[in-house]
């Protein structure tokens, strides 16, 4: 009878994961599907298109992480204060998330000369700087619609409602994707736009994005359910907190993103071809990333669900299950790389384009590479979200840091700058660093010091 009773306790607890985490995978498989063919589109376009959008794309990212992370973990409070039945508290999670967001979009906005200057910093060739200039300007100054649907979405998420910003990120990368094929190329009449119009793109979906979210929040029967506009406004208690979880969860996730971005703008001074090559396989690899990312939000609503009824037994069994389901996946991928390179190598590079055949034997032994790392960042992120959902957001933040700017990138730097090696040898560098902050993740969770923490006050 008990060993029956543990079973079904195991398989329900896969099916809650499962349940809740599907529409989030699809919502990060679509934006891996609107990145791979932005960036697809801009190859066609031209090599400097293509050599110009990932780097000023990531930079842009870069000074948006630390408010993405601020602001989405609004849905930990909001899961936690729903297992406790705590309606109001639940509405008033929404609006100190919707404030950090409109705080954040403004501080983003301002930021944009820094970000330019920082461009001016890394000496890539004239014409390639030009396209990162204006990519991410228009990115940057606009990047706060992300940074408010992360908000929006995260009322949802928390309440288990996972479906609902599937459905609106959907048609809001369908709208991106249209208007990729529209602006960059110049069709139906429109002016060819290239880099400036896959911006536009992307801005115009993160709009249609945010008035979806507005109509569903503020125009339905939720906004009497929850009582949003009677509870709408600043409150301390709620909004203390959120900073004090939230801020090192962001600093953490900034950390990860400006070492990736230091990475990628330092691999564009070995030499233009491998700048190419390593963007290749950077727009490869969200293919796990982002799958991963989705799994890991469901894992994130689910252990601080269960943290917040202080069941951190049912969170073990929550990252057992995640490990079935994220490892089979990355699994695969990794496969498919490390004998599919052919595949991926001729997607990205025309057959008769100039210096094809030196850009295909140099992005060959990263594709392989590849297939290493994305096992080691699936499991970053199956552990990380973990622990980020139970409140252990110090740590992880404290990991990042010290990952990025004690490994990462005074080596990178090292091997670009001083040894001059080839970007085989700074892709395995970059691999290593991901194994390292991997299993950092691995032992803090299993050690069990997350437990005790307490994010909502009870």
């Amino acid at each position: 009878m008990v060993q029956m009773a543990t079973k079904s306790s195991v398989q329900t607890s896969l099916s809650e994961l499962w349940l809740l985490s599907y529409p989030l995978i699809i919502t990060m498989a679509a934006q891996v599907v609107m990145q791979f063919t932005d960036r697809m589109f801009l190859a066609w376009y031209s090599p400097d298109a293509l050599g110009a959008c990932v780097p000023g794309g990531m930079l842009a990212m870069m000074f948006g992480a630390l408010f993405v992370g601020l602001s989405g973990y609004t849905g930990v409070f909001i899961s936690q204060f729903n297992a406790q039945k705590k309606r109001a508290c639940v509405t008033l999670s929404l609006w100190q998330g919707i404030l950090l967001a409109l705080l954040s979009a403004l501080i983003l906005a301002a930021l944009t000369p820094a970000g330019r200057a920082l461009i001016y910093a890394f000496d890539h060739a004239k014409e390639v700087r030009a396209l990162e200039l204006t990519y991410f300007t228009l990115l940057n100054l606009f990047s706060g619609l992300a940074i408010i649907n992360n908000a929006l979405a995260s009322f949802f998420n928390g309440l288990g409602k996972t479906k609902i910003p599937m459905c609106v990120a959907l048609a809001g990368n369908a709208v991106n994707i249209a208007l990729d094929y529209v602006l960059i190329f110049g069709k139906l009449g429109f002016p060819e736009l290239g880099i400036v119009g896959a911006a536009w793109a992307t801005i115009l979906g993160a709009a249609c994005m945010t008035a979806i979210f507005c109509v569903l929040i503020f125009a339905s029967r939720i906004r009497r359910t929850f009582k949003i506009f009677r509870l709408a406004g600043f409150y301390k208690p709620i909004f203390t907190r959120l900073v004090r979880f939230g801020l090192p969860n962001g600093f953490g996730i900034l950390m990860d993103v400006i070492s990736f971005t230091l990475f990628t703008f330092m691999v564009g001074n070995i030499d233009p071809i491998s700048l190419q090559a390593s963007n290749i396989v950077m727009s490869m690899q969200p293919v796990v990333f982002m799958v991963i990312l989705g799994l890991g939000a469901g894992i994130q609503i689910l252990v601080s669900k269960y943290q917040g009824v202080r069941r951190p037994d049912q969170s073990v069994q929550v990252v057992k299950n995640a490990c079935k389901l994220g490892y089979a996946y990355a699994g695969g991928i990794a496969g498919l790389f490390f004998f599919g390179a052919p595949l991926f190598i001729h997607l990205f590079i025309p057959a008769g384009a100039a210096d094809s055949a030196a850009l295909a034997a140099r992005t060959w032994p990263l594709i392989k590479l590849v297939s290493f790392f994305v096992l080691s960042d699936a499991t970053y992120l199956i552990f990380g979200a973990a622990l980020r959902g139970v409140g252990d957001t110090k740590f992880f933040m404290r990991v990042m840091i010290g990952c990025a700017w004690l490994l990462l990138i005074p080596g990178t730097w090292m091997l670009v700058y001083r040894l001059h090696a080839s970007v085989t040898w700074v892709w395995g560098w970059l691999t290593f660093y991901a194994w390292l902050t991997a299993v950092f993740m691995v032992v803090r969770f299993a050690r069990g010091k997350w437990k005790n923490i307490r994010v909502t006050a009870n």
